[in-house]
């Protein structure tokens, strides 16, 4: 949305604007994504993850693959890695919501085509409804599906 010439078509998987998220917000959804809100406090996460991080990032080795698990085992043992992978956290509920919220007020849309794609094996639609109706409020042309073909 910030920079349009330079984007001329987009696909977002399993999401909806972090405004629209906040705005949607159920006892459901704070209990079943409290990571969210944890991630984003400063100093904390890293604490209580960096005592155990393979207990708080558990794996499964059959889903995931020996190879797959031990480089992520290995990267949440570096704490530059999970300070960054929990800035995520902190950008989308502060600069990240405060941008997508202006951008509403003044009536901003993606203006490239928008393809908008999720899994029916995830709790996306169930928490907020249909994403591709949520995504025609903030872009132009959105289109898209559900699939049941994998978890993404």
């Amino acid at each position: 949305m910030d920079h349009p010439e330079a984007v001329d078509r987009v696909a977002l998987l399993d999401c909806i604007p972090i405004a629209e998220h906040l705005d949607r917000m159920t006892p459901e959804f704070a209990t079943q994504w409290f990571h969210w809100f944890f991630f984003a406090q400063p100093d904390v996460p890293e604490r209580v993850i960096g005592a155990d991080p393979d207990a708080w990032y558990r794996g499964d080795p059959d889903a995931m693959g020996l190879e797959n698990l031990a480089e992520r085992r290995e990267a949440v043992h570096r704490p530059a890695v999970v300070r960054a992978m929990l800035e995520d956290y902190r950008a989308g509920l502060t600069v990240d919501r405060a941008d997508e919220e202006a951008d509403r007020a003044a009536g901003r849309k993606l203006t490239m085509p928008l393809l908008v794609l999720w899994s029916l094996r995830d709790d996306l639609e169930q928490l907020f409804g249909d994403p591709l109706a949520v995504w025609r409020d903030w872009a132009v042309d959105a289109r898209g599906h559900g699939s049941r073909a994998a978890t993404m």
